[in-house]
């Protein structure tokens, strides 16, 4: 099959989170199956800085990036507007037996979906966010506006809608329920290779070997839940100061006020902040803790989560995390039903790092479910069906 994955950044931007990585390792295991796969995608490695190869191969993937005319748009309004992209698409569009497009609120997937509907290419819609507005986000009446204009059609025409679980199935159903045939849980893939655990490199962190450590590892926005995290943390180190939370990730504008937040409490001690982490040292990181820690006000999947069960790190996560139902099953995480309850989400915290040990031995279980050849394969036999159908018709 030759496939088109539509995504507006692309690897090595791995700064732009979760999608970037599951876009990645799909392209890169169908090309390894031998299909003919082309990402698409703009010269964004992040809100500052472009990536110069236009076009190269990685991993027997083509991509082919499209000069974004503004930084500064991308950054603030999260739009990306590629130079000569509808032009190519549209001279290129039947090369194509299917199209891919990553994300939801973007322009890129308003023109691949106007000339998909044209020449009666099948395009699936992989949804990375929820396409209804959720008031704790900004720009709700954009996202309205968005979706009056093009949102609701570009739902309605797309061959299949994947989501990347059960939990975000029922928000996307709650908000269109006639899409119920159209959508597919594909969860997001990882690496099922859980990884042997060393504890050498605490120091080069200022840790302790008997100090309990916390990891949180994202996007340090309002949206991650940090200050519900910070609250229940506070009352961990009032009864036992050898608790320590590493805060790793790049910030997008909270930091200033964790900051604050963690004088006030008097946490300064006991909190480590690491910037954006990548490679060796995000590696080490995993080594060095004992629970991963994620109480998001809204979170589609987390694959920070299944990163930490890679690495034999039991996870704990709020109810609003997309893919805690699933890990539940597999007692390898514990969730906090009340996030906003600092004491309920502190004992949580207690029991998992208390219980790690037990919960651990089931990390490589939970994560089978993730396999990338797993999730490949429900995707190559959606492919087909899409295919099938578009030539029936």
């Amino acid at each position: 099959m030759k496939i088109a994955q539509i995504i507006p950044f692309f690897a090595p931007a791995w700064g732009y989170g979760g999608p970037v990585r599951v876009c990645f390792d799909i392209s890169r295991e169908l090309a390894k199956r031998g299909h003919e796969v082309t990402v698409l995608t703009t010269d964004a490695y992040d809100h500052t800085k472009r990536i110069g190869k236009l076009c190269e191969v990685i991993d027997l993937v083509r991509v082919l990036r499209f000069r974004n005319v503004s930084n500064v748009l991308a950054k603030k309004a999260n739009l990306f507007l590629p130079r000569g992209f509808k032009k190519y698409f549209r001279s290129h569009v039947k090369d194509y037996d299917l199209v891919h497009l990553h994300s939801f609120f973007t322009y890129q997937n308003i023109v691949c979906a106007k000339y998909c509907r044209k020449y009666k290419i099948p395009y699936i819609l992989h949804l990375h966010e929820m396409p209804a507005p959720i008031p704790l986000f900004k720009k709700t009446l954009i996202k309205k506006i968005f979706n009056i204009l093009y949102g609701k059609r570009l739902l309605r025409d797309a061959s299949k809608i994947l989501v990347v679980s059960s939990q975000e199935k029922k928000r996307l159903l709650s908000f269109m329920p006639d899409l119920k045939d159209k959508v597919e849980v594909v969860l997001n893939p990882i690496s099922s290779t859980t990884q042997k655990r060393e504890r050498s490199n605490r120091q080069k962190f200022g840790l302790k070997e008997t100090d309990k450590v916390l990891l949180f590892l994202g996007r340090l926005g309002f949206i991650k839940g940090l200050d519900r995290l910070i609250d229940a943390f506070a009352l961990l180190v009032r009864n036992d100061p050898s608790y320590k939370l590493i805060i790793a990730g790049p910030d997008e504008g909270e930091k200033a006020k964790l900051d604050r937040k963690i004088a006030d409490l008097q946490l300064g001690d006991n909190v480590i902040f690491t910037g954006f982490v990548e490679g060796k040292t995000k590696e080490e990181l995993f080594a060095s803790s004992d629970v991963f820690v994620l109480f998001s006000y809204y979170e589609s999947f987390s694959l920070a989560a299944l990163e930490a069960l890679s690495h034999n790190v039991p996870v704990c996560l709020s109810k609003d995390v997309g893919i805690s139902e699933e890990l539940m099953k597999y007692q390898c995480a514990a969730v906090v039903s009340d996030p906003q309850n600092p004491a309920e989400t502190a004992q949580k915290i207690k029991w998992v790092y208390n219980e790690r040990a037990n919960l651990s031995k089931n990390c490589a279980v939970a994560l089978k479910q993730f396999d990338i050849g797993k999730v490949a394969d429900k995707i190559v036999i959606i492919y087909q069906k899409c295919i099938k159908t578009r030539s029936a018709n």
